[in-house]
């Protein structure tokens, strides 16, 4: 059930990402490289119903070569829409500092996921905080650099 907060939240948010993907394509990738002292990427997806190109910012940390974020939505009590279209169509990009690699998504594995997330609340503990507001179960999300030739 989404509640009158939610509903605000993903308004206000939605507001933020997009000025945050102007601030970062019009600086080169020069600004808005943090948040909450976490480091931003660029996440490029198709949504599952238009068609259309999204980018969203997120915070993410490495995993060797891989990109990891949680989908935790701000703390709204539904999955963000960016992991719904990545679950439909794991292909997407990803832009840091101006650089754009090809990735596929999958989730992290339970092996993998405290790991993770403990290097994610390093960066930005308000995770702990979006969890404990959510019933869901926040997801991480591995995006793995997609080789150029199977990326054309």
């Amino acid at each position: 059930m989404t509640t009158t907060k939610d509903r605000l939240l993903t308004v206000i948010s939605k507001y933020a990402a997009k000025t945050h993907v102007t601030m970062a394509r019009r600086s080169g990738g020069r600004l808005v490289r943090t948040f909450r002292g976490g480091d931003v990427l660029l996440l490029t997806h198709t949504g599952r119903t238009s068609g259309r190109t999204y980018t969203t910012p997120a915070l993410y940390v490495r995993d060797g070569e891989d990109y990891v974020v949680a989908a935790s939505n701000g703390g709204i009590d539904r999955e963000p829409q960016w992991w719904l279209n990545l679950r439909a169509d794991p292909r997407g990009a990803v832009e840091i500092a101006g650089r754009r690699t090809d990735v596929v998504a999958s989730t992290v594995g339970d092996r993998d996921r405290q790991r993770l997330w403990d290097a994610l609340m390093a960066k930005c503990p308000t995770y702990d905080d979006y969890q404990a507001s959510v019933s869901r179960r926040i997801s991480l999300v591995r995006l793995s650099p997609v080789a150029e030739e199977q990326a054309a």
